[in-house]
């Protein structure tokens, strides 16, 4: 798997879904790397192949009811592993609907069945706490989230702590190296997000 890693990495920096430079994050933190992998969808090929590849990560599929992608980067994906894995899919609204059902989830299931996370990027994990709210307190199990790039900051333990286990393709460190390896960035670079990491891991 370390090579499809490496080819992975490779191609999400070649199509820029990872930047580097000067950005702030959702929740205000300063950061020199940005993952935007909204891009993906642009690229069906290399979306499909990542997609695959996150879901190699499921030890035991056969206890896996429903997946859930967290909206919204996370749904292109969810649905292909839905479909390349013939296991059921679930929504979940950003809100209720005001009209009709009023529905929080959309798809069909029963109160404890057992749902998987995909999510693209994690660095605190609330985007995955919020969603994970939702699916248990409509009666769903949710111990797992399958998670394309963990950024160290702080995200797998406050998730671990709520009783959901990590599973990532990559963490940033993982991801310098394999760009490093393929001459994508410089020493320096890695030097930099190494010092970066290392101050603002685990916030």
């Amino acid at each position: 798997m370390e090579e499809e890693l490496q080819e992975l990495a490779v191609a999400l920096y070649d199509i820029e879904a990872v930047k580097f430079g000067e950005f702030t994050l959702q929740n205000g933190w300063k950061t020199p790397i940005y993952i935007d992998l909204r891009v993906i969808i642009s690229y069906p090929k290399l979306l499909t192949k990542l997609s695959k590849t996150l879901w190699k990560l499921a030890k035991d599929t056969k206890n896996i009811s429903h997946i859930c992608g967290v909206p919204y980067t996370a749904l292109p994906i969810a649905t292909i592993i839905s479909v390349e894995s013939n296991i059921p899919m679930l929504m979940k609204r950003k809100e209720s609907k005001s009209y009709g059902t009023k529905k929080l989830i959309e798809g069909k299931f029963e109160p404890g069945d057992k749902c998987v996370i995909i999510e693209d990027v994690i660095v605190i994990g609330s985007s995955v706490l919020e969603t994970v709210s939702d699916l248990r307190n409509s009666g769903l199990k949710i111990s797992e989230v399958f998670v394309v790039v963990d950024r160290e900051q702080g995200g797998r333990k406050n998730l671990e702590n709520n009783n959901i286990q990590v599973r990532s393709l990559f963490t940033i460190s993982q991801l310098m190296k394999y760009l490093l390896n393929a001459g994508k960035i410089t020493q320096q670079i890695v030097e930099e997000m190494t010092d970066y990491i290392a101050k603002n891991k685990d916030q």
